[in-house]
C-alpha cells in the first residue's frame, strides 16, 4: 500500500507539472519606447561611414545636425534628398538611428522648415 501512494503522489506531481505547461503564454504586445532609449539612440556615436553626407559635401553625425542643416541648406539642396520617389534623411533616421517613429514624421513634412520643426519637437519631447 505504501508503495501505491507514493505511486499516486508521483502521478499527481507528473500531472501539476503538465498542467503548469499547458498555460498559454500572451503574445508580446509592441515595446513602446522609453525616452531613455531615445536619448541613447539619439546620442548614439556612429560609425564614419554611416555620416549622412549632404549633397552640399557637409556631413552630419547626428539628427540634431540634421535639424540644424536644414535652416541652412537651400531648397534645391533639400529637394535634391527629398522628392517624391525618395526621402533620404527619413532612410537615414530610421535605419542608422533605428527611430522609425522620427522617420515616419519626416516622411510628412511638407518641406525642410516643417522637417526641421519635426525634429526639434522629437529631440525636445524624447529630452523631457
Amino acid at each position: 500500500m505504501v508503495k501505491q501512494t507514493n505511486l499516486k503522489k508521483k502521478t499527481k506531481a507528473k500531472e501539476k507539472k503538465t498542467d503548469k505547461k499547458e498555460t498559454v503564454k500572451k503574445p508580446k504586445q509592441k515595446k513602446k519606447t522609453s525616452k531613455t532609449s531615445v536619448k541613447k539612440k539619439l546620442r548614439k556615436k556612429i560609425p564614419e561611414q554611416h555620416f549622412f553626407v549632404l549633397v552640399t559635401g557637409d556631413r552630419l553625425k547626428n539628427v540634431k545636425e540634421l535639424a540644424d542643416a536644414l535652416g541652412n541648406i537651400d531648397d534645391s539642396h533639400y529637394n535634391h534628398h527629398v522628392n517624391g520617389a525618395k526621402n533620404d534623411f527619413a532612410n537615414w533616421i530610421q535605419d542608422v538611428f533605428e527611430e522609425f517613429d522620427l522617420a515616419e514624421k519626416i516622411k510628412t513634412a511638407k518641406n525642410k522648415e516643417h522637417a526641421r520643426f519635426i525634429i526639434y519637437k522629437h529631440v525636445c519631447n524624447s529630452f523631457w
